[in-house]
């Protein structure tokens, strides 16, 4: 089953892009979508679910794409 995303947490996905195509230049969909994934913990959306909706967005803008994942503590 397909999971629907909400409109605030897709809204985040949109302005997360955004930023970072400003900032960096590029979309670094792990580590984005680990930072959005904490954000957004109530939502209860899978990591692999907003990197899927991450990589849409980042294609929508013709953006740079990274798959660096965040080193782990």
């Amino acid at each position: 089953m397909k999971r629907l995303i909400s409109e605030r947490l897709m809204t985040d996905l949109s302005e997360a892009v955004r930023e970072a195509l400003a900032r960096d230049g590029i979309v670094n969909v792990p580590l984005l979508a680990e930072a959005i994934r904490k954000r957004n913990e109530s939502e209860n959306v899978a990591l692999e679910d907003i990197e899927s909706q991450l990589l849409l967005q980042a294609q929508s803008f013709s953006a740079a794409i990274e798959f660096d994942r965040p080193l782990l503590n």
